[in-house]
């Protein structure tokens, strides 16, 4: 059995202001790496959404695939690149495969805070007591920690928290954060952090830095 979470014992975390986030779940989409990647390539090369829809929904967007399945990612895909700023866009097109899937997580933290903070509360937790390593048990007590301090995580059905559970790892482990060692069970990786790609993770989300250089 797990033990209870904890919360982050950085200084530097618990220092920065911080309001009560709103937590979604972690349903439907992937981490959707290469699809990142490919429409900031398309979006530097001057093509607009427009054009990219039509693309997905003629099945030729993402490689050859249905085009609901296409226009379900496009739509996710837009949602985290709102309000991504354009000087992001030239790294996660052709950055390192280290840099992109930093730049992919910040993306999906921005807009989804509960993932930031199972690596602040989980992974730094358990890196700072010189044990890294989390499994389903963390996710899942995780999970029932925030449902008794978010009232709209308590409302999630059985089926969402199951599918979040199993994304808050997933996610990570695509990020490079987490490296499966058994089923259920995963290594913590430390980070290493350019200046360019702290600046630019950091224009995304301004958290996730300081949760990523601790992890080393």
């Amino acid at each position: 059995m797990a033990a209870p979470v904890s919360p982050c014992r950085s200084l530097s975390w618990e220092a920065m202001p911080m309001t009560r986030p709103t937590y979604t779940a972690l349903t439907n989409t992937q981490f959707l790496l290469a699809e990142s990647s490919q429409v900031a390539q398309a979006l530097l090369e001057g093509a607009d959404w427009a054009l990219l829809r039509r693309a997905a929904q003629e099945g030729r967007l993402f490689g050859r695939g249905r085009a609901s399945s296409q226009l379900t990612v496009l739509t996710a895909l837009r949602g985290r690149f709102h309000e991504v700023p354009r000087e992001v866009l030239p790294e996660l097109a052709a950055g390192t495969l280290e840099a992109r899937r930093l730049l992919v997580l910040g993306m999906i933290t921005r807009r989804k805070p509960l993932l930031r903070d199972f690596i602040g509360q989980v992974l730094l937790h358990q890196w700072q007591r010189l044990a890294p390593r989390v499994t389903d048990a963390d996710a899942r007590a995780f999970l029932t920690h925030q449902a008794e301090q978010h009232p709209e995580v308590a409302t999630w059905s059985p089926a969402t928290q199951q599918k979040t559970r199993g994304n808050l790892t997933r996610f990570l482990v695509d990020a490079g954060l987490l490296k499966e060692s058994r089923q259920g069970e995963f290594e913590i990786l430390p980070q290493y952090l350019s200046p360019q790609v702290r600046a630019a993770v950091h224009d995304l989300d301004p958290h996730l830095p300081v949760l990523l250089e601790a992890l080393k």
